[in-house]
């Protein structure tokens, strides 16, 4: 599946989504961006980042804006949707790329609700991405973490 494929899947899940909350979404011609009417009238740009984010961003930011994107994140991450079906590896295969990168960038979000960008086996790579990230896109914060899902697993640097 090629990246505008599964990006077009993706909008879909998320259309879905926020029909089920009565919310629209509406395409802008020409550009890859939708614009998400919320039922009590704010309305939001939904934006896909190629590089260096490759990924789901919501403009402006707010309180609305990270419950938006939980929405999002469900609709796209819910199992028994279509496109786990198609491949029923890919959850295996997540985990395990989740094991051999264990350096995250993550995006803060409002609320103390965060959301991971990237993931990296050493941390000096992520730290790099981090200086690109922060370059292109200065409005928003990032961190980096460990993720502390490999110390339950027996794969941490101790084991």
């Amino acid at each position: 599946m090629s990246q505008g494929q599964r990006v077009m899947a993706e909008i879909q899940k998320i259309r879905a989504a926020l029909t089920e909350t009565g919310d629209r979404l509406q395409k802008l011609p020409r550009k890859a961006i939708w614009i998400i009417h919320r039922a009590n009238h704010k309305s939001y740009r939904l934006t896909y980042q190629l590089t260096p984010i490759r990924g789901w961003t919501i403009s402006p930011r707010d309180s609305d804006a990270s419950q938006l994107l939980g929405i999002i994140d469900r609709a796209l991450h819910r199992p028994g949707t279509i496109q786990a079906n198609l491949n029923p590896l890919e959850p295996q295969q997540t985990s395990y790329q989740q094991k051999l990168h264990p350096w995250c960038i993550v995006q803060l979000l409002p609320q103390l609700q965060h959301r991971i960008v990237a993931r990296f086996r050493r941390r000096n790579d992520a730290d790099a991405h981090l200086r690109i990230l922060q370059q292109h896109t200065p409005s928003l914060r990032y961190a980096i973490i460990f993720d502390p899902a490999l110390a339950r697993t027996g794969l941490g640097i101790n084991s």
